[in-house]
C-alpha cells in the first residue's frame, strides 16, 4: 500500500519550506503582520540581491531546523518510518550545510580572525551550529547512534539558533512564526527523557 502523500519527506521538506517563505518572510517586524509583497521582494530582488539572500538563508536555516526536529519525532507521532525520517534528515543536513557555506561567507568571509571578533555568545553560536552539524552528519552516516545524533542535533541545534538571535538582554528577536522550532524541540526531547525513564 502506497504511503500518504504527507508522509513523503520531500513532501514535508517543501511545505516546510514553503510555510517559512509565507510565515516568517513575509512577517514585517515594523508593521506586525503579514505582507505577501515582502515574498515577492526576495523573489524579484527589489530590495536588492543581498538582502533577498541573507532573506532566504534564513528561512532555509529555520526550515531546516524544523525538517530535522520532524524528522527525529518518534515514527507514532510523525508517522514516518525509519527511512523516510533518515531521508528527511538528510534534507536538513544538506540545508544547513549550504545555510553553514553562505553564513560563513556572507558575514565572515571565511575568515576566522572576523569570526574571533564577534561577540563571545555570536563566537559560542557559531560553535554550537558547527557542531550540531558535524553530529548530524555523524549521525546520517551511522558514527554514532540514532539517540545521540538526536539529542545532540535538538540541543545544539537549538543553542545555534538561540545564541545567534538574543539581544544584549537575552531577548529573542525573531519574527512569531520561527518559534515553531522551540516547542518541537521540547516535544522531541521529552520523548527521548521518557524513553530512558519509562
Amino acid at each position: 500500500m502506497k504511503s500518504p502523500i504527507y508522509t513523503n519527506p520531500y513532501f514535508i521538506s517543501g511545505t516546510v519550506s514553503l510555510s517559512y517563505l509565507l510565515f516568517y518572510t513575509g512577517y514585517d517586524k515594523i508593521r506586525g503582520t503579514l505582507v505577501p509583497n515582502n515574498v515577492v521582494d526576495v523573489f524579484l530582488c527589489r530590495r536588492g540581491v543581498d538582502w533577498s539572500l541573507v532573506e532566504l538563508n534564513k528561512a532555509l536555516a529555520l526550515a531546516a531546523l524544523t525538517n530535522m526536529l520532524i524528522g527525529f519525532l518518534p515514527t507514532h507521532i510523525a508517522q514516518l518510518d525509519r527511512k523516510d525520517q533518515t531521508t528527511l534528515v538528510w534534507i536538513s543536513m544538506n540545508m544547513l550545510w549550504i545555510h553553514t557555506v553562505y553564513s560563513m561567507y556572507k558575514f565572515y568571509s571565511f575568515s576566522p580572525r572576523k569570526l574571533m571578533a564577534e561577540k563571545f555568545l555570536k563566537r559560542f553560536s557559531v560553535f554550537f551550529g558547527a557542531l550540531g552539524n558535524v553530529a548530524l552528519t555523524v549521525g546520517f552516516f551511522e558514527k554514532i547512534s540514532w539517540e545521540a545524533t538526536i539529542i545532540a542535533g535538538t540541543i545544539l541545534g537549538i543553542a545555534h539558533f538561540w545564541s545567534m538571535e538574543v539581544d544584549y538582554k537575552y531577548v529573542l528577536q525573531v519574527r512569531p512564526y520561527a518559534y515553531l522550532p522551540f516547542p518541537l524541540a521540547a516535544i522531541v526531547l521529552g520523548f527521548v527523557a521518557y524513553k530512558y525513564v519509562a
